[in-house]
């Protein structure tokens, strides 16, 4: 009987840590993005006098035939700044697609790192 009513308990307590646990798991959301060629891109950012502060590699999750690849891609990625306006634009790069992605832009553009002003 006791050995019963523990297998219950077991079963019980996997049940809810594996509820716990999904419920606290970050989700993938879609979001819009624009994307363009090269040199519509750049005229875009060159029209708001950003230059180019920071570069590296990001890894992106990028669709397959079957949905989400489970791979993320290597993507070059690149940060451009106008300081005196405050403007900035986040940039990916689709080399075998020949498509440059701005994935984020704004406004108000603060620094708190001291020399990059």
């Amino acid at each position: 009987m006791k050995t019963w009513i523990y297998t219950i308990i077991i079963i019980w307590a996997i049940v809810i840590f594996s509820w716990t646990y999904e419920a606290q798991a970050g989700e993938w959301n879609e979001k819009p993005i624009m994307c363009s060629d090269k040199k519509e891109t750049f005229d875009a950012i060159k029209v708001k006098n950003e230059v180019l502060i920071f570069t590296g590699l990001e890894f992106a999750k990028v669709r397959s035939e079957t949905g989400y690849a489970v791979k993320p891609a290597t993507l070059p990625f690149k940060f451009y700044v106008n300081f005196k306006t405050g403007t900035y634009t986040v940039l990916e790069h689709h080399p075998s697609y020949s498509t440059y992605c701005i994935i984020a832009y704004g406004v108000n553009l603060q620094s708190f790192v001291g020399g990059l002003q």
